[in-house]
């Protein structure tokens, strides 16, 4: 599976992408949302497929655009069985409760976790 991982945490981030590669998933990481968008919808101009199968985005990121507006954005162009999103957060439950709300159909995952908890997330979004 090609995953996209959004995460601003250099040490979370090499870890996830050492773990998801161990795992068997090629990893495309971005350390901004910008950096993400431009991937996903510059590539759609070119195709209709966006080039990941599945994207991993961080809720608490630096910058004048949060995890939420990234999820939105992604939503306004790419349907959820088109491209699936899995949340990561080290948000408090109250907070992620609220994302959950906005976005039903998106798991998450809180930080801290363990690895097997995300690969499990992941294997259950895939197509039967």
């Amino acid at each position: 599976m090609n995953i996209a991982l959004l995460e601003d945490n250099p040490a979370i981030l090499d870890y996830m992408s050492t773990a998801l590669r161990m795992a068997g998933h090629n990893v495309y990481t971005h350390v901004e949302i910008p950096s993400l968008l431009a991937a996903l919808f510059d590539q759609e101009k070119v195709c209709s497929l966006p080039p990941y199968d599945l994207v991993i985005v961080d809720l608490l990121l630096p910058g004048d655009m949060s995890g939420v507006e990234a999820i939105d954005r992604i939503r306004q162009s790419i349907p959820p069985e088109t491209l699936p999103i899995v949340i990561v957060s080290a948000c408090s439950q109250d907070e992620l409760a609220q994302v959950k709300a906005r976005f039903p159909d998106i798991p998450a995952v809180r930080k801290p976790f363990k690895m097997s908890k995300l690969l499990q997330t992941i294997n259950q979004l895939k197509p039967a």
